[in-house]
């Protein structure tokens, strides 16, 4: 019975995955409502923008890196994490725990300096299948004054391999 609760899971899934609409963004999206109305004070770069992977062993590797900067004023990040697109809307990937932004854009508890470029120099997407598809990164933060901004950047992760 376990077995075929599995398998019937299974499909179910994968007949999901199926029917979801992976068209691209076309930037008149609405914003997801974490970041309405919020000032966009963080700049969000990543380099490239379109991201096209290399292939390593039986692994997909799709190398990029990701700046923050604020000009204004002194930030402390208070939430930060990825969106994926599909079904014609932004859908929540994954909200990161604080912690690791000290640790992966080298912040002191969490804190961005005044026009202090952070970057997380390796982070790659990796997976086991070849797919692309779009992702905005985001981080929301308190200034100097204790106002909540925001910041955010969309990538394109393609499927053309450069390593064929």
């Amino acid at each position: 019975m376990r077995v075929l609760i599995v398998i019937i899971s299974a499909v179910f899934s994968i007949t999901l995955n199926a029917q979801r609409d992976w068209t691209g963004p076309t930037g008149n999206e609405t914003l997801p409502n974490k970041l309405e109305g919020l000032e966009r004070a963080i700049e969000v770069i990543h380099f490239p923008k379109q991201n096209d992977p290399i292939k390593i062993d039986n692994t997909y590797y799709w190398k990029h890196m990701t700046s923050i900067l604020c000009k204004q004023s002194d930030i402390t990040i208070s939430e930060y994490g990825a969106y994926l697109f599909y079904d014609g809307k932004w859908n929540l990937r994954k909200s990161y725990p604080l912690k690791e932004l000290d640790k992966t854009f080298g912040t002191k508890k969490q804190k961005m300096k005044q026009a202090e470029p952070y970057t997380w120099v390796k982070n790659w997407r990796v997976d086991n299948n070849l797919f692309g598809g779009w992702a905005m990164w985001y981080f929301i933060g308190k200034d100097s004054t204790g106002k909540t901004v925001c910041g955010y950047e969309t990538i394109n992760t393609t499927n053309n391999l450069l390593n064929k």
